[in-house]
């Protein structure tokens, strides 16, 4: 039963990474090196404990931007923290219901699909 998640993880990170382009702009107050495609650019699946470090950044960076802890989540759930990705992903649903208005489309959908699996989680983990 654990290798549906997997497959899932899978499923995500690939179309995440393959099929996603981010048009959020940049605030005027973040620094020009630290963009929200920074989190997962360059991704070595053997060095996930740097990636994990050059996401925080970025989160620190554009934390009010959906899109940068959508990103952190999905990589947090590659790590095994499944705890630490829903907490990202219920923050990053909390900025959706409070500013829809230039949010991809396809970060949306992510999310909420991150968000129905980590419900789940807790449901079965007995939590919810």
């Amino acid at each position: 039963m654990r290798f549906i998640p997997i497959l899932m993880i899978g499923g995500l990170l690939l179309t995440g990474l393959g099929c996603r382009s981010r048009s959020e702009p940049k605030p005027s107050s973040v620094s020009a090196e630290t963009s929200i495609a920074d989190c997962m650019s360059d991704l070595d699946l053997n060095k996930l404990d740097q990636a994990l470090q050059r996401c925080n950044e970025v989160v620190d960076a554009h934390g009010d931007k959906p899109a940068a802890l959508a990103d952190r989540s999905l990589l947090l759930t590659l790590m095994g923290k499944t705890d630490q990705a829903c907490a990202d992903v219920t923050q990053a649903m909390a900025l959706l219901r409070q500013n829809k208005r230039s949010t991809d489309p396809m970060v949306v959908h992510e999310l909420n699909v991150r968000h129905k699996s980590c419900k789940q989680r807790d449901s079965i983990v007995g939590n919810g």
